[in-house]
């Protein structure tokens, strides 16, 4: 049963000159985990940029498909995505979010996808229960 799909849109242009701002380290600390921020220091200029705003994409799918935004039920560390063992974005939450969310990881997954065009990178999330 799907609980609920988000989509998102960011804008490359805009996340570049925040990461190459003055702000820019503390901007990847909020918004990647220890993981994803581990994946980003494999990248440099554009493809920096386009990950950092995939994931920020991705993040704020996957919050709308739960029916929340970011803030007091879900943050951007409460979320990871990293690669699967094809390269498939992979979702997981930490316990923390689970709990507040009022579900356990073994009975809901969270399916995201990911692409990017030279301005703009684009999100999509499901979230399915698949055991009650």
């Amino acid at each position: 049963m799907i609980i609920g799909i988000g989509h998102d849109l960011s804008d490359i242009t805009r996340i570049a000159k925040i990461v190459d701002g003055r702000t820019g380290r503390r901007f990847l600390e909020r918004v990647l985990s220890a993981g994803e921020r581990e994946l980003a220091s494999e990248y440099t200029g554009e493809r920096l940029y386009q990950f950092t705003a995939g994931r920020f994409a991705a993040k704020e799918a996957v919050v709308k498909a739960f029916g929340c935004g970011i803030g007091n039920i879900l943050g951007f560390t409460d979320i990871e995505i990293l690669r699967g063992s094809c390269g498939k974005p992979e979702c997981n939450l930490t316990v923390a979010a689970w709990n507040r969310l009022g579900f356990s990881p073994e009975a809901v997954r969270v399916h995201v996808t990911i692409t990017h065009e030279r301005k703009l990178a684009s999100a999509f999330a499901v979230a399915e229960r698949i055991s009650e």
